[in-house]
């Protein structure tokens, strides 16, 4: 899969943050994740296990932002179970028991909520990303 400024997956690779007239760009230069050996992203090579940071850390900020449905800047044992509990699109309904235990590996202290950083230290324990290749050619 060629990942480039087109796909959905290219946001959540390339760090981006609202400019003052409120249309997006990049907040940070992406040749600061640079590495010898690595995969193309745009026309930056990235290393894998760069790519592959980034790419879990904006995963796990977007889904700290999507779970903190009230806008406090804290996710909290009931808002996260009340938003996991939501029947989703394709008419999957969460078992309540899978979404207590995804929130106790998030919640390794046992505070019963979670800050920005507490949600992505505990979203890198549950949640793994790494990179790869296809010795043949995909068909």
């Amino acid at each position: 899969m060629r990942v480039g400024s087109s796909s959905d997956i290219y946001s959540l690779l390339v760090p981006r943050a609202k400019s003052k007239d409120n249309s997006e760009g990049p907040s940070e230069s992406v040749a600061s994740l640079m590495g010898r050996s690595g995969s193309a992203v745009g026309s930056v090579l990235v290393s894998n296990d760069d790519a592959a940071a980034a790419f879990l850390a904006r995963l796990a900020k977007n889904n700290f932002e999507r779970d903190d449905t009230n806008g406090d800047g804290i996710v909290e044992r009931q808002e996260y179970i009340d938003r996991a509990m939501q029947p989703r699109s394709d008419g999957y309904q969460p078992d309540l028991a899978d979404v207590e235990k995804t929130w106790s590996e998030l919640d390794r202290n046992g505070k019963g909520s979670l800050t920005e950083q507490d949600y992505a230290s505990g979203f890198s324990s549950v949640f793994h990303a790494a990179t790869g290749s296809f010795s043949k050619p995909l068909r």
